[in-house]
């Protein structure tokens, strides 16, 4: 099946199953009229450390109105309810992609975070429970796609194995990020020591073998979370699948992720037109919500099926062995 006809089976499968885009509209409706996660005291509690730009020199008076500028424009208008959005696996609610606009009515007032410990936690925990919807969502999705046959019971199940599993590939995969940055800035430190246009040169190829590692594993873990939810595999097996899955299917793959990348970009720009109403805001959040499980349902199509082509080969060599 070719990527249009992998495209349009995801559409066809979606149309017919209207109650997959529930959560996902529920869910950015909760975030556009349910209470604001206000991050203003801390912005101005920050922008009191911020020196005064008069008494430096006209190189950092400019970074520090820049700095000045978008603290005051985060405390206004950053809501941390938008990390709810399931972006990480595909499925980007409009409530984490633009700016809201102010909603006809809220339920509950904002909540102002007064410390950077309680930010912290309230986004880590944000962070985990979206990574569990997520899972939750796509492992209805991945059941329609395997048979058809859902089971909800089975399917939850699945979902908390994903999670747990992908928590622990996130997680491993921030710790090697930082500890490969921190390992950076040491060797550029000791370089510059020896020559500032070497320190710059390693620095220019750490920040493409760097750029580079991160397309290609973001590439693996989009085909590994397919793995996770459509086959509960483990995490190995599942990053093993993947990586067959993408090396076999290398331009296809690539091919697929950018089709779905600049549909989300172009519509996204649709989507933000029609924000200037409520009205319009709620039709961009159902037509969001329809576009984008049609995507998910298209990438576990796509799996599903460049998966069986090589349990199939792997069978034949077999057989001619």
């Amino acid at each position: 099946m070719g990527l249009i006809d992998t495209l349009s089976a995801g559409f066809d499968r979606t149309a017919k199953r209207l109650w997959l885009i529930l959560i996902p509209i529920l869910l950015d409706l909760s975030v556009w009229l349910g209470p604001r996660l206000s991050l203003n005291r801390l912005s101005q509690e920050a922008l009191a450390l911020l020196p005064d730009a008069t008494e430096l020199g006209a190189q950092y008076a400019q970074a520090v109105d820049l700095s000045r500028a978008w603290l005051q424009e985060a405390g206004k208008t950053v809501n941390l309810l938008t990390l709810l959005s399931m972006r990480v696996l595909g499925l980007p609610g409009l409530s984490g992609s633009l700016v809201l606009p102010a909603p006809p009515f809220t339920l509950l007032r904002p909540v102002e975070l007064s410390s950077a410990s309680a930010a912290a936690g309230v986004t880590t925990g944000l962070l985990l429970l979206s990574l569990l919807v997520s899972c939750v969502v796509l492992s209805f999705i991945a059941a329609d796609a395997r048979d058809g046959q859902l089971s909800p019971r089975y399917s939850l199940r699945v979902a908390w194995r994903a999670w747990l599993r992908m928590t622990a590939i996130l997680t491993i995969a921030a710790a090697l990020g930082f500890g490969l940055l921190v390992g950076v800035g040491v060797i550029a430190g000791l370089v510059s020591l020896i020559s500032s246009g070497l320190a710059s040169l390693v620095l220019n190829v750490v920040a493409w073998t760097v750029l580079s590692l991160s397309v290609y594993g973001a590439l693996l873990f989009f085909f590994a979370s397919r793995a996770l939810l459509l086959d509960d595999e483990d995490i190995v097996r599942s990053l093993w699948s993947a990586f067959n899955v993408l090396h076999r299917n290398f331009f296809s793959a690539v091919g697929f992720v950018l089709i779905v990348n600049l549909l989300h970009a172009g519509l996204l720009y649709i989507w933000r037109l029609l924000a200037a109403s409520t009205f319009g805001m709620v039709a961009g959040i159902v037509g969001n919500a329809y576009v984008n499980t049609g995507l998910v349902m298209a990438s576990f199509i796509f799996y599903r099926d460049r998966f069986a082509a090589w349990q199939e080969a792997l069978q034949a060599d077999k057989v001619k062995s």
